[in-house]
């Protein structure tokens, strides 16, 4: 009777074993023009079981880019370098290795648009099959030329020209109809992507638009049911996120971004564009946050070509800086009439993330420049770091993990991740620094 006794004993011990083997690691990566986060957390099961489901971080990883320092775009081997570095800060951290990751895009080119699909089914009620065969309708609708699709939305389904439904599943009927916000991104600027975190050693699981993603972490729960716009005021673009009813609505991004602020400077200073960007950081603000007869070191270029010791008023800095602030937020304006979200029925609130939005005095200057009322947004419900260090400029990062979390369970992702062919001969066919030069060229 011992033998089976202890067999079984060995069974509860390989499953005590089992349970006690920490999941694999969960990677955000948000790459941009002035800086590369990586965040990285693995799913907990306490935490799954609170309602808001906390984001714990484990790791972090945080380099400046190559890029900010000179004012000149950085090359390939620079930036998979500097995602190389995140990945291996914030795996050192969290004590495991990071070999996937979720990352966002946040360069020009995203662009959304809302397209209707049709089609005929089959069987006496309405399956999966039928819902991707009407979603996929959708996508064909829409021309995409050297375009990506990042995301497909569905805003409401309509079953034989009925009212708007959320969930077909499970209905009879003959003709099933989906209207989608569809966001797309330029495919060599994605596939570049892609390549140049391969090369820094790690896979891509999945894309994210980077305002979307801002917007997951920022947005109340009631704010994305009731509509409010995310503006992800970056350094090299501005993002554009609407939510409403719970659905992404509108997405794209704006080619300006801090980069033009600190070029602004740099030539009103006369000093370099490192100078510049420094001077921002300490002691850039607008509006009225700020003593306008305050002097502040401000280097300037000398005689001869290098830099030497200077003071300007931060009033002079403001008068710089808040002319192109106020005019990167009224063409946020522009965009949101064209697309017919500035009306009395869109979003009533607006909420600053970003780099931008920790720049004293912006929110009254968005209040002024789009007419709604404003809030500067961070990261919810993240937990596992020093908070001090968590502003609007992990907002992208945080939404990413968010995305994930809520995602498929990591083993189901493990069973079945493979790079698709299509990725694969996109990388083949291209070398990497030819793809490069879009980047270069563009953001």
């Amino acid at each position: 009777m011992a033998a089976p006794q202890k067999h079984v004993a060995l069974e509860r011990e390989d499953e005590i074993l089992e349970l006690n083997t920490p999941l694999p690691l969960i990677a955000a990566l948000d790459v941009g023009v002035s800086k590369t986060v990586c965040l990285a957390t693995r799913r907990d099961p306490v935490l799954d079981m609170h309602p808001d489901r906390p984001l714990r971080v484990l790791g972090v990883g945080h380099q400046t880019a190559p890029a900010i320092a000179s004012g000149k775009p950085a090359d390939f081997d620079a930036c998979a370098r500097a995602i190389e570095v995140a990945l291996a800060e914030a795996a050192a951290m969290a004590g495991a290795p990071i070999t996937r990751v979720v990352a966002s895009y946040s360069g020009p080119g995203i662009s959304s648009q809302i397209v209707r699909g049709a089609v005929r089914i089959k069987g006496p009620v309405i399956t999966g099959r039928d819902v991707e065969n009407a979603l996929n309708a959708a996508m064909q609708a829409a021309p995409t030329p050297q375009l990506t699709f990042l995301h497909v939305e569905p805003l409401f389904y309509a079953i034989d020209d009925g009212e708007h439904i959320a969930d077909p599943h499970g209905h009879p009927g003959k003709l099933l109809a989906v209207e989608a916000c569809i966001v797309t991104a330029p495919t060599e600027a994605i596939n570049a992507l892609r390549a140049c975190v391969r090369q820094a050693g790690a896979d891509v699981e999945e894309i994210i638009a980077a305002p979307k993603a801002a917007a997951l972490a920022a947005l109340t729960p009631e704010e994305r049911q009731d509509g409010a716009v995310v503006i992800d005021l970056g350094a090299g673009t501005t993002g554009i996120a609407v939510f409403a009813e719970d659905t992404l609505i509108h997405c794209e991004t704006l080619a300006v971004g801090g980069v033009r602020l600190t070029r602004d400077l740099a030539a009103k200073l006369q000093t370099t564009f490192a100078a510049a960007e420094r001077v921002k950081l300490h002691f850039g603000a607008v509006a009225n946050a700020f003593d306008p007869r305050e002097a502040v070191s401000a280097p300037r270029l000398g005689a001869d070509g290098r830099l030497e010791a200077s003071t300007a008023l931060r009033g002079a800095i403001a008068d710089t800086m808040s002319p192109r602030l106020y005019e990167m937020l009224l063409m946020v304006r522009d965009r949101l009439a064209r697309a017919g979200l500035m009306s009395a029925d869109g979003p009533q609130r607006v909420v600053l993330v970003g780099g931008g939005a920790m720049i004293p005095g912006v929110r009254d200057l968005a209040v002024e420049a789009l007419g709604m009322p404003v809030r500067l947004g961070r990261p919810f419900e993240l937990c596992g770091f020093d908070h001090s260090d968590v502003g609007p400029d992990y907002a992208t990062s945080a939404g990413l993990l968010r995305h994930r979390l809520d995602g498929p369970v990591l083993d189901l992702v493990d069973d079945g991740f493979h790079p698709s062919l299509a990725q694969a001969a996109a990388t083949v066919r291209n070398t990497v620094h030819g793809m490069w030069n879009w980047l270069r060229e563009n953001f």
